[in-house]
């Protein structure tokens, strides 16, 4: 009976150490945990609720337009953006949710637009945190944009120019090879004058 009775204490220790461990989680990392596993709704929530603690706060802004635009609820992601960009009209992190909602939406151009303005953004305020693979985004618009719709001399230009930035940025990628081989490729295609390049890659 004895030993029954030091078990069962045992085991709801446990369970409450457990229960404590499982509270003292943040509400931050639960939800990015949840955006880590595709449970964009339960993030989506948890951001809500962070955002009516500190409505000031741009990070909730941006996380929770992320976790609207992983559920292709663009126009709720974007209305939220735009309130983000009247708080402070120079946070480069908008710029970069805008263009992953333009990406997503086969914006071209706009996605194209919004990647450059977060590039000029973070080199204005000297960002050591800027996120590099905004070249490759930029660049990569641009290229859907050349399939579909031609792009200008000047995009074209801009798009080598953007690879090229994104490689020199980060030369381990495992996507260099091939990025190395579409720009060798491309510059065999530049357009002249004021044609377009309309070309599928074949």
């Amino acid at each position: 009976m004895r030993w029954v009775i030091l078990f069962l204490a045992l085991a709801m220790g446990s369970v409450a150490t457990a229960q404590d461990f499982d509270d003292a989680v943040s509400p931050e990392a639960q939800a990015a945990a949840a955006m880590r596993s595709k449970r964009y709704r339960e993030a989506e929530n948890i951001y809500r609720q962070l955002l009516q603690r500190n409505p000031e706060s741009m990070t909730n802004k941006h996380l929770l337009s992320h976790a609207l635009i992983l559920q292709q609820r663009f126009s709720e992601s974007d209305s939220l953006l735009r309130v983000a960009y009247l708080q402070d009209s120079t946070h480069p992190g908008t710029f970069w949710y805008f263009g992953i909602s333009a990406e997503r939406q086969d914006q071209y151009s706009e996605a194209y637009g919004f990647f450059r303005r977060y590039i000029q953004k973070s080199e204005q305020k000297r960002l050591q945190e800027f996120n590099q693979s905004a070249w490759l985004h930029a660049g990569s618009a641009l290229r859907r944009k050349m399939h579909t719709k031609g792009i200008t001399v000047n995009e074209w230009a801009d798009m080598v120019y953007c690879y090229e930035s994104y490689l020199q940025a980060q030369p381990s990628d495992p996507m260099v090879g091939s990025i190395k081989e579409f720009v060798d490729a491309v510059r065999l295609q530049q357009p002249r004058g004021g044609e377009k390049l309309l070309w599928s890659e074949q």
